[in-house]
């Protein structure tokens, strides 16, 4: 098979909707980047097999216990096909349940079309992707509970400070302004972060935060 560099993204789309299924499929399909290899208002193993994308677009509208199960099995009818979950829904405990269920990436459905495509470009590169908007909602609820980190026991105590931050969004030269440290100090922590987490992007880095508890 092709690396993803040189082909279009084989992107699958599951939508209960059949009008919204085929707007993104004409959306997706008026890229360079993306082919639509099918479409389904559900998830069937045999059609997944078959059209074998490299992305299958989830769109979540209202039982999380049947999103988990499309995750579920997608994951064994395409092991390795990425999953992107497009909700209506803003719920930080969303994000938390499809995460946990194996998605790789959760967008809320109000982004404009080129933010979308970044997302599935983000995705089928191997790279998590995350909503900000939810990414944050979730973190300053855990912060209103005062939930405590799971797994930090290989960053140092700056390291976890940096990792808060750039999970609040912050650059690196509003993250030195906000703990009084150089820029190039910054860098060197994120660049440290990021080897030590096994990561290569910032969004890795907010993912990291939000299925240990970090932030």
């Amino acid at each position: 098979m092709l690396a993803l560099e040189t082909r279009q993204i084989r992107l699958f789309i599951v939508d209960r909707q059949p009008l919204i299924a085929a707007a993104l499929s004409q959306l997706f399909n008026n890229t360079r980047d993306t082919q639509v290899v099918g479409t389904a208002h559900q998830v069937t193993t045999l059609v997944l097999r078959a059209a074998s994308p490299d992305v299958v677009m989830l769109n979540h509208e209202h039982g999380v216990t049947d999103t988990c199960a499309a995750i579920a099995l997608c994951k064994e009818a395409v092991p390795l096909a990425k999953i992107f979950v497009v909700s209506c829904h803003e719920h930080p405990e969303l994000l938390q349940t499809v995460l946990d269920a194996g998605a790789d990436g959760y967008s809320i459905r109000d982004v404009q079309p080129a933010e979308l495509q970044t997302a599935v470009n983000v995705i089928a590169s191997g790279t998590m992707f995350v909503d900000p908007r939810v990414g944050g909602l979730l973190l300053r609820q855990r912060g209103a509970y005062g939930r405590k980190t799971a797994t930090t026991k290989h960053l140092s105590t700056r390291e976890i400070d940096v990792v808060k931050l750039i999970a609040n969004g912050m650059s690196n030269k509003e993250i030195s302004s906000a703990l009084d440290l150089s820029e190039k100090t910054i860098k060197n922590h994120v660049s440290r972060i990021f080897e030590k987490l096994h990561i290569t992007s910032r969004t890795q880095a907010v993912v990291h935060a939000i299925r240990t508890g970090i932030a």
